[in-house]
């Protein structure tokens, strides 16, 4: 988390050398933070620590040269992170952790997402509206939904993202976007102002030092 902290540590704007993009407008009805795989979720928890309901950009920060995603940030205030932590779901104790290993979540479909965890069950319900839609020409939620949506844009070619909203008639939607490089096992990070309320949220998806940090000394 060393870098990671060096890189987000001022209170607004991106990391010096990495390249970001910005996906606004994720809602949180809710403020109950999930993250995952988007396509490979078993019953995702919220992570404890919530937010005020609302909308909030989701910023993507690439690697200047290789274009991939490094970190994923759900950006919530401007305010200053004075204060880390590993972001963790309920029954999950990071003091049973031992110094190389983390908490976080895996990636078998090459993407990770922000979500609220309401839009959970709306992704469920999605996808079992497809299956009865398409009948026996359904291939997959991926294939069938968000290939096109993720997709779409070919100036994005190698760091694809989109926001997912399943339903046009109500405001849930999903951040979703590549994973690094690719399939894996990925904490997220929570940042916390001088009163201990959540700044951001941030999956480290690559860890970045030695492509944008100067050496410490």
């Amino acid at each position: 988390m060393t870098t990671l902290e060096r890189l987000f540590a001022s209170a607004a704007g991106s990391p010096s050398g990495l390249r970001p993009l910005e996906l606004p407008g994720l809602w949180l009805p809710t403020g109950r933070v999930v993250a995952c795989d988007p396509l490979a979720y078993s019953n995702p928890q919220p992570f404890t620590r919530a937010c005020p309901p609302g909308r909030y950009p989701v910023f993507l920060h690439l690697l200047p040269t290789e274009g991939r995603i490094a970190y994923a940030e759900l950006r919530l205030t401007p305010a200053a992170v004075v204060r880390w932590e590993m972001a963790v779901k309920a029954q999950q104790d990071p003091t049973t952790l031992a110094a190389d290993e983390i908490f976080g979540y895996p990636v078998s479909a090459g993407l990770g997402c922000f979500m609220d965890a309401t839009t959970v069950a709306l992704l469920d319900q999605h996808d079992a509206d497809l299956q009865a839609q398409l009948g026996d020409n359904y291939v997959s939620y991926f294939d069938d939904y968000v290939d096109d949506e993720l997709y779409s844009d070919q100036a994005h070619a190698g760091y694809e993202h989109c926001l997912l909203r399943p339903y046009a008639d109500q405001e849930n939607n999903v951040a979703v976007f590549q994973s690094g490089y690719g399939d894996g096992f990925y904490a997220t990070y929570v940042g916390l102002d001088a009163a201990g309320q959540p700044v951001k949220f941030v999956t480290e998806f690559i860890e970045a030092e030695d492509a944008v940090l100067p050496p410490q000394t």
